[in-house]
């Protein structure tokens, strides 16, 4: 207390109070808000990731099962080639693939998060047993044209590696991982497309392989996975297998580089864009690394080509003869560059072979009957058949007057999947209109400005410029012209705030992937009257 001059009553009273844990509570409460916001847009971009690799494909299986149903239900005279039937049911194919490699990663991902996933080691040779994962992709490789090549430097022998205890299963799937992106990137490069995978040893922990490769550090955390001292690995001398993936693709910039290893990331929006994925493959494939006692690294430049590299701890450890080896086995390994190579000469052959075959004219009742809708035809259905029949042939003759009136309509069809943008086409120029495609949104700036328009399908999720970006700014480019070219969104999004930028970007309207041939179709039309109008002013 002091008197500052007041009356002999007068003073201050200073009083000193520990607010500590208030202030800790505070900070604790702003931790506990910012982590549940982070889940929460961890968990809506897993939402999203979800619904756009799975709806995707979902569109070009349906297409391409009204082709196949068409096909088989055309009685009199079969219009669809064999070639086309052929390439729908590989594009199913394809698609459903895709999806099982998706559910795949989500069930890994799972358990790995849950730490769930085990490890399960036995004998095996790293060499020999990697030529399994590497050999499933010979087609690939083969039909995108690119030169591969797979060996084991010297450090491999100078380790002495032959026998080892590891869970090579596992560590095929860091593998395939590696080779599925390196194909996909290397698949549309314009120069050299060549792929070479190396394997090499270490007694220590590797800090790069190959030189250019350096691999990320990895924390506490990360060390504290590593599996590889427990009992059931046995007692033997421990050794680090080192495996690289090189190839001449597009490239990754530097400040995307660590992007890549997030969850339900990839390195930008434009490589996610161009080449799909669910960004969890990278994210797994370093956690498995971490359970095996190793770890992940990139080396690239933009345009210039990637090298992936990780690897892993083993316990070196005696062949006993539980694990069968031979001649042809090593063969196999010694022979895999070269006959990846040589397959193209025998899909050649295969694919020659059924040039000549066609399909019958009036096949026998006995072969479709199953595939029909209701079912097989008897005698106590033949009648309600005949119904459906003619019920078909008059929906038919409706359509096909449809398709007169909407004949010379120009669509603009906006999608970054191949796929699904060559099936969308292919059907939408049957019914009679006439299609442009664009790969992303620039090339439908560019579609727009140098073509007369009658309507615009557009994706959402594109490289270069999206769908939404695209759509502003052709309402932009309209309000010189006075002209409104009315814009259909395609998206597998289906949350309500996606939807509303979408119309809020411009877009007249919305259809959720997947849809039928005849949804789009409807959508078109009610907006084609307005197209018209716009047109004729």
């Amino acid at each position: 207390m002091h008197d500052f001059g007041l009356d002999a009553l007068g003073g201050f009273i200073i009083t000193v109070a520990d607010i500590t844990p208030e202030k800790r509570a505070e900070f604790s409460q702003k931790k506990l808000a910012k982590d549940a916001q982070e889940h929460k847009e961890l968990q809506e971009r897993f939402i999203d990731m979800i619904s756009h690799e799975i709806r995707n494909p979902l569109s070009a299986i349906l297409h391409c099962t009204e082709d196949i149903i068409a096909a088989v239900r055309e009685k009199e005279d079969c219009k669809v080639p064999l070639s086309r039937i052929t390439e729908s049911a590989e594009t199913i194919c394809l698609c459903i693939s895709h999806q099982k490699k998706i559910l795949d990663d989500v069930l890994t991902f799972s358990k790995v998060d849950a730490s769930m996933l085990l490890l399960s080691p036995r004998r095996v040779q790293p060499k020999i047993h990697f030529a399994g994962p590497i050999s499933i992709f010979r087609p690939q490789l083969q039909r995108n044209d690119i030169r591969f090549d797979y060996q084991a430097d010297f450090s491999y022998a100078e380790c002495g590696i032959e026998w080892v205890m590891a869970d090579l299963d596992r560590m095929g799937q860091v593998l395939i991982n590696l080779l599925s992106n390196a194909i996909k990137f290397t698949a549309r490069s314009k120069d050299s497309r060549e792929i070479r995978v190396s394997i090499g040893a270490s007694k220590d922990r590797p800090s790069s392989y190959p030189p250019n490769v350096v691999f990320f550090r990895s924390g506490e955390s990360a060390l504290g996975l590593d599996k590889t001292a427990l009992p059931e690995w046995g007692d033997g001398e421990f050794a680090y297998v080192m495996l690289a993936v090189k190839d001449t693709g597009i490239g990754i910039d530097g400040d995307a580089q660590m992007r890549l290893f997030e969850r339900f990331n990839q390195a930008t929006p434009r490589t996610e864009g161009i080449y799909g994925g669910s960004g969890l493959g990278l994210n797994i494939s370093r956690r498995l690394c971490h359970l095996h006692g190793g770890e992940i690294g990139v080396s690239s430049k933009e345009g210039g080509g990637s090298t992936f590299g990780f690897f892993f701890r083993v316990r070196k450890c005696a062949y006993t003869g539980g694990e069968s080896v031979g001649e042809d086995d090593i063969s196999e390994v010694d022979k895999l560059s070269h006959g990846i190579q040589s397959l193209g000469r025998e899909l050649s052959d295969v694919k020659g072979s059924t040039q000549g075959i066609r399909i019958p004219k009036d096949p026998p009742l006995s072969q479709i009957d199953e595939l029909r809708q209701g079912g097989p035809v008897d005698e106590r259905t033949r009648h309600t058949h005949e119904i459906e029949r003619q019920t078909m042939i008059r929906d038919n003759e409706r359509a096909q007057s449809h398709n007169e009136e909407i004949t010379s309509r120009r669509i603009l069809v906006v999608e970054d999947n191949i796929i699904n943008r060559k099936i969308l086409s292919r059907k939408l120029g049957s019914l009679g209109f006439e299609v442009i495609e664009a790969n992303n949104g620039q090339e439908a700036l560019d579609a727009y400005q140098n073509s007369s328009l009658d309507c615009i399908l557009m994706d959402q999720e594109m490289p270069v410029i999206n769908g939404n970006a695209a759509s502003r700014r052709i309402r932009e480019l309209e309000k010189e012209s006075d002209t409104h070219i009315p814009i259909v969104g395609m998206t597998a999004n289906v949350r309500a705030a996606q939807i509303s930028e979408m119309l809020e970007a411009g877009m007249d309207d919305i259809i959720n992937k997947p849809f039928r041939t005849e949804e789009i179709v409807a959508k078109i039309s009610q907006f084609l009257p307005l197209a018209l109008e716009m047109a004729n002013k």
